[in-house]
């Protein structure tokens, strides 16, 4: 359900709405819901800064918006400062924080976990 929910995967039957609206048919970034993963799902080949940064990316969101955004991610997630760093480079923990500054930062209405 929540992979159906996030967009991953493709309902073939019944509905599902948030706040009343139906979302089955609408495409998963218009849906506005951020996922955390048991496993993080972090890009090995991004530094934390462009983890945070993928969604509003996705969403055509300006540099500058997006540089301000992902700085405040980090700052609630207490990773201030290791916006630069490789995800290779970080313990379990910080992983943790960076998959949830990356599902918030787009301001979503639901977080799953």
């Amino acid at each position: 359900l929540l992979m159906i929910l996030a967009g991953f995967v493709r309902a073939n039957a019944g509905s599902i709405k948030v706040g009343g609206e139906e979302i089955i048919a609408m495409p998963p970034h218009r849906r506005n819901i951020g996922m955390v993963f048991q496993n993080y799902a972090l890009f090995p080949h991004m530094n934390v800064f462009h983890n945070i940064a993928f969604p509003l990316k996705q969403r055509r969101v300006s540099a500058s918006e997006t540089a301000e955004r992902v700085e405040k991610a980090l700052d609630l997630v207490q990773l201030k400062g290791l916006g630069e760093r490789r995800v290779d480079q970080l313990s379990g923990g910080q992983r943790q924080r960076v998959a949830l500054a990356r599902a918030i930062v787009f301001e979503p209405r639901i977080v799953l976990m």
